[in-house]
């Protein structure tokens, strides 16, 4: 039997996941990788790793925005004991971009942080809000960052839930912008405190669901647009109790699992996954393929000549194309949660930017939140 990795591990296990699958995935990013389950592309490009790190002139691949962003979301924790401080985080997140404006931030985020860098600014949620006619973002931005969040929440779901929505709506105010974040909270605090012996992957999916069910405010999944925000609100005021029960039905979110329920018991090719679950940069599509990445990777994938389930997990991310980066750093914070660090390989680690970094963090937080459970 295979004892589970120690729970240190763990917390290192996924802050570099995270930082290991933003940094593969970005190049593919740009090039794509010829259409999802394109598995020998990317698989070439990790099994040139050995050379490039040892070769003369190596460079690190470099991180992105996503990583960018989660090392504030990490480095206000550590700061504030664990606790989210939203005004301190908001200060970070506009410091980081004004000293490092190059990582591939998108345009709309760009306007919420030039704005939250402004010292007079009292309401840091208010620039959030303002976008999209008050509609605000839908992006995968607050998931892809949201990781150290998911590791300070002890076993409080609550807690994690709370705190993953406060931290992404700092730049995503939209419900499947922050529910996005709530999401892939939750898979990483799950996965965070799964024993490997008692894994059950079909178990793990249908907990999400009933916790998404359960605790988690839903959206229809056509809302998303402004205006449609709007038609929401006025319509739901004339909704009977029957038709407000069939809204949370139909949150795009309980939607995505469900059909990644399905997928765990249909194995699809990966061009289904990616048309049904998505690999888009807006948050609705692309959290499930995360998830679904870890999961369905606990198994060996055909096609991908991959023994390690955390090495299969970055790559098979890569490979449903698309959000490549985020994808795989979303899909890396879950797998790294549950297999630990050991599971990364050190030529991983040594090429990607900012590994080292994402180590000092993870002990920082694992130090604040056992000495927490000790004095309580």
């Amino acid at each position: 039997m295979t004892l589970s990795p120690t729970l240190r591990s763990r917390f290192r296990g996924c802050l570099v996941g995270a930082v290991v699958g933003d940094c593969i995935g970005a190049p593919f990013e740009v090039t794509g990788v010829g259409g999802p389950g394109s598995y020998d592309i990317v698989q070439d490009f990790v099994n040139k790793f050995d050379v490039e790190i040892d070769g003369p002139g190596s460079e690190k691949l470099e991180y992105t925005d996503d990583t960018a962003m989660a090392r504030c979301v990490a480095e206000s924790l550590i700061a504030n004991n664990g606790q989210l401080e939203a005004k301190d985080l908001a200060k970070r997140f506009a410091d980081e971009y004004m000293a490092h404006p190059r990582r591939g931030y998108g345009y709309n985020v760009i306007t919420v942080l030039k704005r939250l860098g402004d010292r007079d600014l009292s309401d840091v949620f208010a620039p959030a809000r303002s976008q999209f006619d008050g509609g605000g973002s839908y992006g995968n931005g607050g998931a892809m960052r949201v990781a150290p969040v998911a590791l300070c929440g002890e076993d409080e779901v609550e807690r994690v839930i709370q705190n993953a929505k406060s931290s992404a709506l700092l730049t995503h105010s939209n419900r499947n912008g922050y529910n996005g974040a709530v999401l892939q909270a939750l898979a990483v605090h799950q996965a965070l405190h799964t024993s490997t012996d008692k894994m059950n992957s079909e178990k793990f999916a249908e907990n999400l669901l009933n916790t998404m069910r359960e605790k988690v405010e839903c959206q229809t999944s056509d809302e998303g647009t402004a205006n449609d925000n709007k038609k929401e609100a006025k319509l739901t005021t004339l909704m009977s109790q029957v038709k407000k029960r069939k809204v949370e039905r139909d949150d795009v979110y309980c939607q995505r699992l469900e059909s990644l329920c399905h997928f765990l018991k249909s194995d699809p090719p990966a061009e289904e996954v990616a048309s049904v679950l998505g690999n888009s940069i807006s948050a609705h599509n692309s959290v499930g393929s995360a998830v679904y990445s870890f999961l369905r990777c606990l198994n060996p994938v055909e096609g991908l000549h991959v023994q390690s389930p955390m090495e299969r997990t970055i790559l098979y991310a890569i490979s449903l194309d698309g959000d490549t980066d985020t994808i795989a750093s979303m899909a890396g914070a879950i797998a790294g949660a549950f297999h630990g660090i050991e599971s990364i390989p050190e030529q991983w680690q040594k090429l990607c930017e900012g590994s080292d970094t994402a180590l000092k963090q993870a002990d920082r937080l694992y130090e604040i939140i056992t000495k927490s459970k000790t004095e309580r």
